[in-house]
């Protein structure tokens, strides 16, 4: 999900949450944060890899774990999305592409 539209399904969540909610939340954001910096990490080191630049591991190791997070990224962003819906306690408006909903 586009980090942006994630951040305003975060910011439609109200600041009445009770401590479970907020820790719930909270663990969610965090997974996705660490695995959204951890494929930044692994894009960057392969960007080094495949420019001929020296590294620890083959390209085909740095791939390998890109596509799994890639792939987990999307079921973090899901869930984290899900659990917007269950705070506010409805549906969000659905968008096409990243302009304002009308």
């Amino acid at each position: 999900m586009n980090p942006h539209r994630l951040q305003d399904r975060l910011d439609s969540i109200p600041e009445s949450l009770d401590a479970t909610q907020r820790a719930r939340l909270a663990a969610h954001r965090s997974a996705v944060e660490e695995c959204r910096e951890r494929i930044s990490e692994l894009r960057g080191e392969l960007r080094r890899v495949l420019a001929g630049i020296d590294g620890p591991r083959s390209s085909v190791e740095i791939m390998i774990e890109l596509d799994g997070l890639e792939r987990v990224q999307q079921r973090l962003d899901s869930r984290l999305s899900d659990l917007c819906d269950e705070l506010t306690g409805g549906v969000p408006p659905v968008r096409y592409g990243d302009a304002p909903p009308l």
